[in-house]
């Protein structure tokens, strides 16, 4: 039996435009489904079509939808409306009006075969710099993204995956996208994802978990639902995150799906925290870093992503097991969890820039200051008594040096009484329990020193009391008589509320800044450091007693997400609108959070034994945007030569040598380690090791590029070419803007101006319901309500208080998608035909705009392209510059005069007559669309073989690595098998993993070559054709317009 699609019905064809459930979409794919339905009005069986479509809206990028034609109601195929058969004469739109719909399809053409035409930083709120295009470059040249964005603190790592994601996306090469950040980042990230980038993100947890049940059912699952979502790296590896992902990661394993990934696009922020710690010490030797519960649970995820894009300014903690790990998750088509890294590879994946490195962009090199003070004897007693009853503690129990429990100990007094006071009243509590001390290098490593934990003071477990707790077992206070620890605890309890010398150093000098004659608050603001709640609480104590109150801000560990973007929308808001004026923080605000806007003091209350965590304290205010030289202290004893002062001017040293290292950190971070054992506990832990080819390779990638300058000339070249091709003015801009609000019945934009800018500066009026989503981030978390002035102008929009609505912005979004519908719908409110005259135009002529879409397999949109072609009214073709500049002053205001009657009745008469005009100009457009198209095709293919060229070419020196690094580590069982005896069960497993993995990779290399050839070859097959006309310009010179308006 013959089967039909149902009567009367137009199947769309794939690539073409339709209008499904009122929006805009390309189809993508058209099945027909198995078996023929025959409902009770069809006399015959007849098919049911599937047909999948791609969202062409702007503010919806990526998003798919599957529906079933015959039984979706209102939908229909947008027909190409062609050149108009006939004109009337009084059917001719205006140059201004037809110039906004012009923009705004021009504006809508993103996607390219071109991968150096960028499209993202036009659509960026961001104060773009050239360095910053640097890793879109990177990404666009590579048929698959796997970058490490490792550039300096402060740079802007966040807006360049941005960029990244926005391109992959306007490419119609990503359509889902996962951001996996610290917890407390993640309204950070949905913030200046929305506001910089227009783009929607979903924080997924547990919140929303339970919301999306309640709205969708119980077995929903966000992580399907939402096409873009941020997840917090400590939410991830648990119990529900895992099940989640689990359902997502099986979609994408199952053999008869199309989609091979779970995700898209991964990200991750602050990559350094997913990396495996760093190994242990073993008898001197070095140890294997094992794999943490969130480096596997990162693993899993990033194996089911297409793109990754990993973000870190400190990457590498020193140790190389550690970063080949994470390397292996950012490309393990390059990398391998334990093998040889590859320093080739290395560069290509990197993407590495030290602020001194990037000229004439006015970053300030940092003053380090010391704040001096001088300490008290009874300061000096206290700390020399502790000293001394933890030494005669171990010489008691027979240990030659000091322990772990000793250093926390006085860590804790460094920091402050209040601090030493309350851990000893935590450790001498015996109702807390004690939890066991394994390896005294484990301990060091992961709670103290390089390997550092992320997770924040304030929290119910924390890292350092629990080891102290555990300690207890061997009594490292077992010479102290109960008499002295109640006076060493009477002493730094009488600290409440009260300050010591080094608070009295910081008051002074905050007031100094802050109040200098004792009443007037100036307009300065200083943040403050601090590695321990308590310290915190009793630094806030005494500043409220000296009158700081209401200008004090406060971040630590257990602030919640939304107070800590209050705090740090109030510390970046003008002091002469906000009242804070100092910022207390613990680490919990080290990473992300960007103060730099009304600061450049900061001060470190005390030093953390983690360079790293020391480093993302200073980039909080030494970072881009900052316009005043970033004023780095430290307080730094003066005068006294006692233990105590000793030990404070060594932390001083320390953190003063760690600020001013220009190079990778993870290389001073071994050094760092045994500086500090070597200082307080009189130990070493390990003799330091040759530094060898992967080490080297890791210094030479993280060192910074050294051909920078000339890189940015070049994009910044190409960057401004492309504005100008793209007809990107600030006029073009308001013109799409306000032509949408009058075609939707709303009032125009208000120029009002701006002291701060000669450029037009806009309030947007009170609009109706429709268009509230497009006015999302035009108010501030501080004024909720308070519509901010826009400009069109990207310099305007830099000065503080005036938004910038570049073409990702949710206002033009939403305009251009208006004039876009309206002008490719049947029912159009424009006729697409305008009529100018030119003063200084040679010849007489006419001009079509087409657009031409390139689609090839499933769908997919290869090209598009808007061109210009153009006949003389009487005569041949005209050159395409001519063409280009034609239409550009014939739609600009002030370039054109406009047609009078008498012309418009001619032209119409000239296009109706015959149809000739008209089909020359069909013929030279249909001429041109195929030169373009072979070309693009020509690019396509040259694509095509380098991206082959290039995926062999990573095969082969990645097989050539796997064989050498699995001959190294064979041979390395066999010379060091007594080192390896020493290693913990646990790390000799990992050990097996990692070379197991390395051997079944080896074997399926050739297996995964040949697909991911398939891959890449499958992008660039089936490739067809899809041309539309846009607008038809009659342009006339001022003879012609003389000579007509006379014969009429």
């Amino acid at each position: 039996m013959s089967v039909k699609p149902a009567r009367g019905v137009r199947l769309p064809e794939p690539g073409q435009v339709v209008q499904v459930r009122g929006a805009v979409w390309a189809v993508t794919d058209v099945d027909a489904q198995g078996l023929p339905r025959s409902s009770a009005d069809d006399g015959q069986p007849r098919l049911d079509h599937v047909v999948t479509l791609q969202s062409l809206d702007e503010d919806r990028m990526g998003e798919e939808l599957r529906v079933v034609w015959e039984l979706e109601v209102g939908n229909s195929v947008v027909p190409d409306r062609g050149l108009p058969e006939n004109i009337a004469a009084g059917a001719f739109d205006s140059p201004d009006t037809l110039g906004a719909f012009v923009d705004a399809v021009r504006w809508g053409a993103v996607t390219s075969a071109d991968p150096k035409a960028f499209q993202s930083p036009f659509r960026s709120g961001a104060t773009l710099e050239a360095y910053q295009l640097e890793p879109l470059r990177r990404a666009l040249a590579a048929p698959r993204t796997n970058l490490l964005l490792a550039d300096d603190v402060g740079l802007g790592k966040t807006i360049e995956a941005g960029l990244v994601v926005e391109e992959l996306l306007l490419r119609h090469r990503a359509r889902s996208v996962i951001i996996v950040c610290p917890p407390s980042l993640s309204l950070k990230w949905q913030d200046e994802m929305r506001e910089k980038f227009g783009l929607d993100f979903v924080i997924v947890d547990s919140a929303r978990m339970a919301e999306d049940r309640r709205t969708y059912g119980l077995a929903a699952n966000p992580l399907r639902l939402h096409p873009r979502v941020i997840v917090s790296m400590a939410w991830l590896p648990g119990v529900r995150a895992q099940r989640l992902l689990r359902e997502v990661l099986a979609d994408a394993e199952r053999s008869q799906t199309a989609r091979r990934y779970a995700f898209d696009v991964l990200v991750v922020d602050e990559a350094h925290h997913v990396a495996p710690a760093a190994p242990s010490a073993v008898g001197g030797g070095r140890g294997y870093a094992v794999d943490s519960q969130r480096t596997r649970a990162l693993r899993r995820l990033a194996d089911k992503c297409e793109h990754r894009l990993f973000l870190s300014a400190t990457p590498h903690n020193g140790y190389t097991e550690s970063f080949s790990a994470l390397l292996e998750m950012i490309d393990p088509r390059r990398f391998a969890r334990g093998a040889r890294i590859d320093e080739d590879a290395l560069k290509e994946v990197t993407v590495r820039r030290l602020k001194s490195q990037i000229a004439d962009k006015d970053f300030q090199k940092r003053r380090i200051q010391p704040l001096l003070y001088e300490t008290s004897p009874d300061e000096e007693r206290a700390y020399a008594k502790l000293d001394a009853l933890l030494r005669d503690s171990g010489r008691e129990q027979g240990r030659r040096h000091l322990d772990i429990a000793a250093l926390l100990l006085k860590k804790r007094f460094l920091s402050s009484p209040w601090a030493f006071a309350k851990t000893l009243e935590g450790y001498l509590d015996q109702t807390l329990p004690g939890v066991g001390l394994g390896d005294y290098d484990d301990y060091y490593t992961e709670v103290m020193g390089s390997g550092q934990s992320d997770e924040e003071e304030g929290l119910l477990s924390q890292p350092e009391l629990d080891t102290l707790l555990a300690t207890r077992k061997s009594d490292p206070l077992s010479a102290a008589t109960r008499r002295d620890l109640e006076e060493l605890a009477d002493w730094a309890s009488g600290y409440q509320s009260r300050p010591d010398s080094r608070l009295n150093a910081l008051v002074d000098m905050l007031d100094a800044v802050c109040r200098p004659d004792g009443k007037t608050w100036m307009n300065e603001r200083v943040v403050v450091f601090t590695e321990y709640a308590d310290t915190l609480e009793w630094i806030v104590s005494v500043l409220r007693q000296r009158g700081y109150g209401k200008r004090l801000a406060v971040i630590r560990g257990s602030t919640s997400a939304d107070e800590r973007e209050d705090i740090r929308a109030r510390f970046n808001d003008s002091p002469s609108e906000e009242d804070v004026r100092v910022l207390v923080a613990t680490d919990a605000a080290g990473e992300g959070i960007d103060l730099q806007t009304y600061c450049h003091r900061l001060v470190n209350f005390d030093v953390p034994f983690n360079p790293s965590r020391l480093e993302q304290r200073v980039g909080r205010i030494d970072r881009y945007g900052q316009r005043e030289t970033p004023e780095v202290y430290y307080l730094k004893p003066d005068g006294r030569n006692g233990l105590y002062s000793g030990h404070q001017g060594f932390l001083e040293r320390l953190a003063h040598k760690i600020a001013t290292e220009k190079q990778d950190l993870g290389s001073v971070n071994p050094l760092i380690d045994e500086e500090i054992t070597a200082h307080f506990l009189g130990r070493h832990r390990r003799k330091t090791s040759a530094r060898g080819h992967d080490e080297k390779a890791i210094d030479s990638a993280l060192a910074g590029s050294s051909k920078l300058n000339q890189q940015l000339t070049a994009l910044t070249r190409g960057y401004e070419d492309r504005k100008v091709a793209m007809h990107l003015t600030p006029e073009a801009g308001r013109r799409v803007v306000d032509e949408a609000l009058h075609m939707t019945h709303q009032p125009l934009l208000e120029e009002v101006g701006s002291e701060l800018t000669d450029a037009s500066v806009f309030a947007v009026p009170d609009l109706a319901r429709s268009w509230q989503d497009a006015l999302i981030g035009l108010d501030t978390r501080l004024r909720p309500g308070e519509l901010r002035p826009v400009t069109f102008d990207e310099d305007a929009g830099r000065a503080p208080g005036i938004v910038h609505v570049h073409l990702g912005h949710p206002l033009m979004r939403k305009s251009t998608r208006i004039l876009r519908a309206n002008l490719f719908s049947p029912h159009s409110e424009v006729n697409r035909v305008t009529a100018v005259v030119l003063p200084g135009l040679e010849h007489s002529c006419a001009a079509s705009m087409s657009r031409l879409v390139l689609v090839g397999r499933g769908g997919l949109r290869l090209h598009e392209q808007v061109f210009v072609t153009g006949v003389r009214l009487r005569g041949h073709r005209i050159a395409e510059d001519t063409l280009h500049e034609v239409l550009d002053r014939s739609l600009d205001p002030g370039s054109y005069r406009l047609a009078g009657p008498e012309v418009r009745r001619h032209l119409a008469s000239l296009w109706n007559d015959g149809g000739h005009l008209r089909t020359r100009l069909v013929e030279e457009t249909a001429r041109r669309a195929q030169s373009l198209q072979a070309g693009v095709h020509q690019s396509l293919g040259e694509r095509c073989q380098a991206d082959l060229d290039r995926v062999r070419g990573i095969f082969a020196a990645f097989r050539a690595n796997l064989t050498d690094s699995l001959a190294n580590l064979h041979a390395q069982e066999r010379e060091q098998q007594a080192m390896l005896d020493l290693w913990s069960g646990e790390q000799r497993q990992q050990r097996a993993r990692d070379i197991r993995a390395m051997e079944d990779r080896l074997e399926d290399l050739a297996g995964e070559e040949t697909r991911e050839e398939a891959a890449v070859r499958s992008r660039y097959e089936d490739v067809r054709p899809y041309v539309s006309s846009v607008a038809l310009v009659l342009a006339v010179t001022e003879e012609d317009a003389e000579t007509w308006g006379r014969q009429s």
